[in-house]
């Protein structure tokens, strides 16, 4: 077993740079007697199929089911992955370069396609290095740049030579070359060797005691640069620790065998036979071949795994040419196209290319007429579900035109169709992009809407402008009330309020507020009174002004004055507890007294004949309040006070003055000075002529 007779370690990464996806990749395997290390970077900006990844796992698995360090074989392992990128490509033109590495433990072989490279070191420094295929490295062949320069030449990406090229594939296949003791293997693709040069990887290696060491300082160095823009790097490190160590007498023996058998067949003219025997066998293997991968492409299409189906039949279409089966090539060819056909339907239909994509089915179902090896029914729902989604995309179109003749009714309709049956036939993309298109029209309908309520409520207001000039209120409240409503519907918050204000301002028409009668006064002046305050009375003649008292006496005295005289009022917020009214001498005309609160006890003595009285507002009675009427002729008139002093006395104008009356808050019934027999003093007041 050469694995367990040899060491290899292998250590790797790949990342994707400052770029969103990683077009790189690489992939080993390793068997008892033979493995093979395989890189690739994607030249292709398909987004979907990873082009890298596909070719690696393509060499990998004809590496597998073959595996073998003959340089044909290595060169039908890139062939075979060319192949394959060739038939993948239905969107773009899928592209790649790659590298592997096939080594028996011994010896080893490496094959180059594209740009990605080998570098193998061999006691610390570099042995070897592959050569791209591309415009730079032929010129710097041709002497034309230097060496030095290869890495950073504009033309470095200008292949010559890759995975999936439209012209002639010829890929690189070294000879069997020699492996010793603590060799390493380095593959990496541009990301890595455009920022690493073999001078710092041969530094990072005389650092490095395992291949994770060495790809972790290739990385720092890297990334150490600080460049702006940093591509997809990958590089795997391969370290020879133990080779499989061969006995030399063996190889001799070999030799002489072989040398032997051809001087024999020479001999014999066994050469042709020798040919015939190797046609045999290729022969042999391409027919058991055409049978298995016409049977794995059964499998997929009763899995309805229809792209690996087409790769076996057309795997199997290739054997039967190599056999000249001519009955089992026309018969795979008849599968591989009606798989193609299937395939291309998928496709257009994931390209939204839906009568692409009915065609396809169409020709598929009328190839597969009368099979049995085909899912007919399948095939029929697909074409079906094709056509619901061009029916959907005719209605939407059709509503689309209406929505721009601004027939909303119409587009609406439409669009309503077109998304009932998007969902049936789960349509989802153009199911919400008809949702959005309903979403426009109710749009458009609630401005239409609100327009018009606009236009209506601007026509209530100016009826109702014209009706109130007209002095119809009535009829003017009423359109102002339909258009402040219609306003509130649309949400024209300022309308509405200047709605409400002209509604107020009519209301005040209709109703205007009751007049109050002006009583002309003058004003008297507010004082503060002492507790025993006197105001003597005039001559006659004069007028005397009450001074109103903030706090009401216990006993307050308002004396008469001479004949002729007014006595203007006393105004008091606060009535006295006890307020006598005497009764007015004979010609004098009584007036009553209001109060907010009426006092317990009121006093107003007699005035003179021909004096009026005139009563005062009390908000707070005071203990005791006297008001002496005047001399004949005099007019007395009430002052309200806020608050009485304890003792006041007004005396009674003089004759020709008038007394200025005080509004009252409530009327108070006034008693003769007959009937109030306050005090002596006053009854003689009374009395007297």
């Amino acid at each position: 077993m050469r694995r367990d007779n040899s060491e290899f370690v292998t250590g790797f990464l790949s990342e994707s740079g400052t770029h969103v996806r990683n077009k790189d990749y690489f992939a080993y395997t390793e068997l008892d007697d033979i493995a093979c290390w395989v890189i690739a970077r994607g030249l292709d900006a398909d987004q979907e199929v990873q082009s890298a990844e596909l070719a690696v796992k393509s060499v990998l698995g004809h590496f597998m089911q073959k595996p073998s360090l003959s340089r044909y074989r290595i060169s039908r392992y890139l062939q075979e992955a060319h192949r394959v990128l060739r038939q993948e490509s239905h969107r773009v033109r899928l592209k790649a370069s790659l590298t592997l590495i096939v080594t028996d433990y011994a010896r080893v072989v490496y094959g180059v396609a594209g740009n990605t490279r080998l570098y193998m070191f061999r006691n610390g420094r570099l042995h070897l290095r592959s050569k791209d295929q591309s415009l730079s490295q032929q010129m710097a062949d041709g002497e034309e740049i230097a060496e030095d320069v290869l890495d950073c030449h504009e033309e470095r990406h200008n292949l010559l030579n890759y995975l999936g090229t439209p012209d002639e594939f010829r890929p690189y296949i070294s000879k069997k070359l020699p492996l010793y003791d603590g060799d390493v293997l380095l593959l990496t693709t541009p990301g890595v060797w455009e920022g690493v040069g073999p001078a710092e990887m041969q530094d990072a290696l005389e650092e490095a005691k395992d291949p994770e060491a060495l790809i972790d300082t290739v990385e720092d160095v890297l990334l150490s640069k600080q460049q702006r823009v940093v591509n997809n790097y990958t590089a795997a490190a391969i370290f020879a620790n133990k080779i499989f160590k061969t006995d030399p007498q063996k190889k001799w023996r070999i030799i002489k065998r072989v040398a032997i058998i051809v001087l024999l067949l020479a001999l014999t003219g066994g050469g042709a036979l020798l040919f015939k025997m190797k046609e045999a066998e290729r022969i042999a293997d391409a027919a058991t071949g055409m049978f298995e991968h016409e049977q794995n492409g059964d499998a997929f299409i009763e899995e309805s795994d229809y792209p690996k189906a087409l790769k076996e039949y057309s795997e199997a279409r290739n054997a039967a040419n190599i056999v000249k089966d001519k009955i089992h090539a026309a018969l795979l060819n008849k599968k591989q196209r009606i798989t193609q056909l299937i395939v291309d339907g998928d496709t257009a239909m994931k390209d939204e290319q839906y009568q692409k994509a009915l065609e396809k089915y169409d020709k598929a179902l009328k190839e597969m007429k009368g099979r049995d090896d085909f899912n007919e029914p399948e095939i029929a729902a697909k074409k079906e579900k094709t056509e619901s989604y061009l029916l959907v995309m005719q209605w939407k179109k059709e509503g689309d035109m209406l929505f721009e003749a601004q027939d909303y009714e119409g587009a609406a309709a439409f669009y309503q169709k077109a998304r009932k049956l998007a969902l049936e036939s789960s349509y989802l993309t153009g199911e919400k992009e008809i949702r959005a298109k309903l979403d426009e029209v109710e749009a458009k309908k609630t401005g239409i809407s609100k327009e018009q309520k606009m236009l209506s409520a601007d026509k209530l207001e100016k009826k109702g402008d014209d009706s109130y000039a007209a002095g119809d209120f009535a009829a003017a409240i009423e359109s102002y009330t339909m258009a402040q409503e219609m306003y509130q519907e649309i949400g024209v918050l300022e309308k509405v309020l200047a709605m409400e204000r002209k509604v107020t301002k009519v209301e005040e028409k209709l109703n205007p507020p009751a007049a109050v009668p002006v009583v002309a006064a003058e004003q008297s002046t507010p004082q503060v009174v002492p507790s025993a305050a006197q105001q003597q009375g005039g001559n006659a003649g004069q007028v005397s002004n009450t001074t109103p008292a903030t706090t009401p006496a216990s006993a307050a005295q308002q004396q008469a004055g001479n004949a002729g005289q007014a006595s203007p009022p006393t105004s008091a917020t606060t009535p006295p507890p006890a307020v006598q009214q005497q009764a007015p001498k004979p010609g004098q005309a009584a007036i009553s007294t209001s109060a907010a609160t009426p006092p317990p006890a009121v006093q107003q003595q007699g005035g003179n004949a021909g004096h009026a009285s005139t009563p005062s507002p009390v908000a707070t009675p005071a203990p005791a309040v006297q008001q002496q009427g005047g001399n004949a002729g005099h007019v007395t008139t009430p002052s309200p006070a806020a608050t009485p002093p304890p003792a006041v006395q007004q005396q009674a104008p003089k004759p020709g003055q008038s007394a200025s009356p005080a509004p009252s808050a409530r009327p108070v019934e006034g008693k003769s000075a007959a009937e109030s027999p306050a005090n002596p003093a006053q009854k003689e007041a009374v009395k007297a002529p």
